[in-house]
């Protein structure tokens, strides 16, 4: 099963980058710079593996989906795509 919503959430970031308007979350934590997005990425992280001993499956996917979507602004923020990422996940699996 394919998660196309990823590539969609992908497209959504990358389009609110690039219209720089200041009451966008997502560019506000790009503005921010790498610095910002790698702590908010290491932060989700935190809080994913907190639910994922103590709070519950639906925190646990709440989380993930956190983390998800803060790792796809850090790899825009790279120059970097989902595609980049997929495509060394099937690199490994040769």
């Amino acid at each position: 099963m394919s998660c196309e919503v990823l590539a969609e959430l992908e497209g959504v970031i990358r389009e609110r980058i690039k219209s720089r308007d200041p009451s966008s979350y997502t560019y506000n934590i790009y503005s921010k710079g790498m610095g910002y997005i790698a702590r908010k990425v290491g932060e989700e992280a935190v809080e994913l593996a907190v639910a994922a001993l103590a709070e519950g499956r639906e925190r646990v996917v709440e989380e993930a989906a956190d983390l998800l979507y803060h790792v796809l602004v850090l790899l825009a923020a790279q120059g970097l795509s989902l595609e980049d990422v997929c495509a060394e996940l099937k690199r490994r699996r040769r």
